[in-house]
């Protein structure tokens, strides 16, 4: 039978009730998935499975509005093993498990990385894959709709739809408040020699400026895959089923053909029955950078070595699934204000006045407007600052040293060792420090809330690790390694970042409200110390994990070639971050849209008539 959840129609609640076989069975329900789904739907001759670990999420305040907290029951976390990099701590990884991914849980950031982070895809030997090529994609998935008049009086904020959609599924704006002690934030950065960059979407993600939330300006509320891709379409396409809260265990290969056929799943409910479907044309794996090489490892596709000592028959030898793993490492320092001088009211209030927090519910409830339409723990003023404008004297020092690092000492054992994945690995870093030297490339970001939390970013860090199974059971998580700080050259921009931090700090206009340092604390001054400090404090991860199955040449480790097809099985393509080879210096979900949108006509060019 079908269940009914609002608007979503074909949402499948008996397997019995599915079809034997469709055209496209995608393994992943969350962002990448449901973009490509929507659109191969879009020929009502097309059939679609998609296959969905979590649930469908009921629309809850915590789903909706920005400033709360998002239902914990829709996240699906681990942890890595200790990290060497960060005084042999276990880090967090974190997943979405619920229809729509990430996007129904996240910090809601909506901004793109600069052209020069897109071309490094294009130059890695994948040609359509470069920023003009992919503009018009993320501009296909984007409906933007300028600021209100008060905040673009009061901030950054061009008014230039060029860049932008206008009839996309994802709402993308502005909340319609800001917290008052903010305006000093870009006071903060111009006085000491930071422009603001009011339009960072344009192909140069630069120095400081106001970014756009997924979030709906019509009534300031998350615009996630879920009510951009599903719920709108759900009922008016009965050829697009769901079939949430289920495994999948393997993707299914004619060995003979070296061709997918389809995949097996379980319930979570009962892990013992084990059901099969078939794809007529393609699988499609949306599972996420932390899943897709784990289904693909445990279905053959994978290193050899691993998958044989695991007794996994190996269908495909393709060494780089699981490897090339990265995030952006964070740390969370610590400031306190004079509150004699601060411009109430505070996010930090959501933890220590809840009479306030009511009342600001009631607001937004009333006529969404307030706090509320600011994203949880999350905001829209940020600087993202290129190395030159981190360190003009060390750049060039930093970049020489970089270019003469040993790179088979920086990856993880089995990488080491395969010829191809470290060829490839070599390619990325001639890349990457190419546009180090770019003074239009960001590799870090420091984000304010107007609370007592800054975190400093790693945006596009050296270090790559590994994600590996180390059972041939399809239910067990696989083994996590980020590699944080394996490559010197990550703790080195480090250090220069929380240099850059205490200038920010202490520039003059934060003297008005009496800003000041408390973590990692002014008596860590040395840059051993400070080493000490981002080695002990920093975490792996700022939720964009990527590049398990990197799109790049066979010959460079790859594992997807330029239209997304896995090597050497036939009928198979990946669609999510996991393809992406190197990370953008920005957040994510954005990219990944534009990746899906392409993935779904590269597919629909690839059809078997």
């Amino acid at each position: 039978m079908y269940l009914s959840i609002g608007r979503c129609a074909n949402v499948v609640d008996q397997t019995s009730d599915l079809k034997h076989q469709y055209d496209y069975v995608v393994i992943g329900g969350g962002t990448s998935g449901l973009t490509v789904a929507n659109r191969l739907t879009e020929d009502p001759s097309v059939s679609v499975l998609v296959i969905e670990y979590g649930p469908i999420d009921n629309l809850e305040p915590g789903v909706l509005a920005p400033g709360l907290p998002p239902p914990k029951e829709y996240s699906r976390n681990y942890m890595s093993v200790p990290q060497s990099g960060l005084n042999s701590h276990s880090q967090p990884v974190y997943s979405a498990a619920v229809v729509g991914g990430g996007t129904v849980i996240n910090g809601m950031f909506f901004n793109r990385g600069s052209a020069a982070d897109y071309d490094t895809w294009e130059q890695l030997g994948n040609p359509g894959w470069g920023w003009k090529d992919l503009l018009p994609y993320f501009k296909k998935s984007e409906t933007f709709t300028p600021p209100s008049a008060e905040i673009a009086a009061e901030y950054p904020i061009s008014g230039d739809l060029g860049p932008h959609g206008t009839d996309g599924p994802v709402q993308s704006s502005f909340p319609n408040y800001q917290y008052p002690v903010l305006k000093y934030f870009y006071k903060a950065w111009n006085s000491i020699g930071i422009p603001s960059n009011p339009q960072p979407n344009a192909g140069r993600a630069v120095d400081a400026f106001y970014s756009t939330l997924s979030e709906s300006a019509l009534n300031q509320s998350r615009s996630s895959a879920d009510t951009a891709y599903f719920r709108p379409i759900a009922s008016k396409r009965p050829n697009f089923d769901l079939l949430p809260l289920h495994s999948v265990t393997k993707i299914v290969v004619d060995k003979k053909k070296k061709r997918a056929t389809g995949v097996q799943y379980v319930s979570r409910n009962n892990t013992k029955v084990v059901q099969s479907v078939s794809a007529k044309q393609e699988v499609i794996l949306a599972a996420g950078a932390p899943r897709s090489p784990q289904i693909l490892q445990v279905s053959g596709i994978g290193p050899r070595k691993l998958l044989a000592g695991l007794g996994i028959e190996v269908v495909e030898d393709l060494p780089g699934v699981g490897y090339n793993f990265h995030d952006q490492p964070v740390m969370f320092t610590g400031v306190i204000y004079d509150y004699s001088k601060y411009p109430f009211p505070s996010p930090d209030w959501y933890f220590s006045n809840q009479s306030w927090v009511d009342q600001q519910l009631a607001v937004y409830h009333e006529n969404r407007t307030g706090p509320v339409t600011q994203a949880y723990l999350s905001g829209t003023t940020v600087a993202f600052l290129s190395l030159q404008t981190l360190t003009r004297t060390n750049y060039r020092s930093i970049i020489s040293s970089a270019r003469s690092t040993d790179l088979s000492q920086t990856l993880p054992a089995g990488a080491a060792t395969e010829r191809t994945i470290l060829k490839g690995y070599k390619a990325q870093q001639r890349l990457l420090l190419d546009s180090y030297a770019s003074p239009d490339v960001g590799v870090h970001e420091l984000a304010a809330s107007g609370g007592t939390t800054i975190p400093l970013v790693l945006l596009k860090p050296l270090s790559r690790g590994s994600v590996l199974v180390n059972s041939s059971d399809p239910l067990a998580d696989p083994v996590f390694d980020y590699g944080t700080f394996k490559h010197p050259t990550d703790i080195r921009i480090f250090i220069e970042i929380v240099k850059t931090f205490r200038r920010f700090v202490a520039a003059e206009p934060w003297r008005a409200v009496g800003l000041r340092e408390v973590k990692p604390g002014p008596e860590v001054q040395s840059d051993e110390e400070i080493e000490a400090a981002v080695r002990n404090i920093t975490q792996s991860t700022w939720s964009h994990p990527v590049g398990t199955c990197a799109m790049m040449p066979r010959g460079y480790g790859g594992v997807v070639d330029s239209k997304l097809r896995v090597y050497g099985v036939e009928g198979l393509r990946v669609v999510d971050a996991s393809v992406m080879p190197t990370i953008p210096g920005t957040h994510t979900s954005s990219t990944v849209y534009a990746v899906a949108e392409k993935a779904a006509d590269l597919i629909k060019q690839g059809r078997r008539r």
